[in-house]
């Protein structure tokens, strides 16, 4: 869960990027700024939503890009921060430690959640 030096990073978007065809969904182009973020801002996007409702990493992503101001956000990173948090949680409660993030509240892009 920790930070990563050097993030966040701004890109510009190239085909050659693996979160390419996701962001182009999205309506990014090749040319644009794609922004990596570290998991604690995924993480605190994912704390922030509400019991009753849900979100998508697209949605999760358009926020991140946003913030940023930035027409992408790499969702290959920002699924790999869903993730991370959610086994995160899993473990601390085994541990017996609190965690308030609700991460089944954040589903895959077609709005399934990820049963890894």
């Amino acid at each position: 869960m920790a930070d990563k030096d050097g993030l966040p990073k701004i890109l510009k978007l190239e085909p050659s990027f693996p979160c390419f065809k996701a962001v182009a969904k999205m309506g990014a182009e090749v040319g644009d700024e794609c922004v990596l973020v570290n998991h604690s801002e995924v993480a605190a996007i994912m704390r922030d939503v509400p019991e009753g409702k849900l979100i998508t990493i697209y949605e999760l992503c358009k926020k991140i890009a946003r913030k940023y101001g930035v027409q992408a956000c790499c969702t290959l990173t920002s699924g790999i921060a869903i993730m991370t948090t959610a086994n995160a949680v899993e473990e601390m409660k085994k541990e017996g430690k609190p965690n308030d993030t609700p991460y089944w509240r954040t589903l895959k892009a077609e709005g399934f959640l990820n049963e890894k």
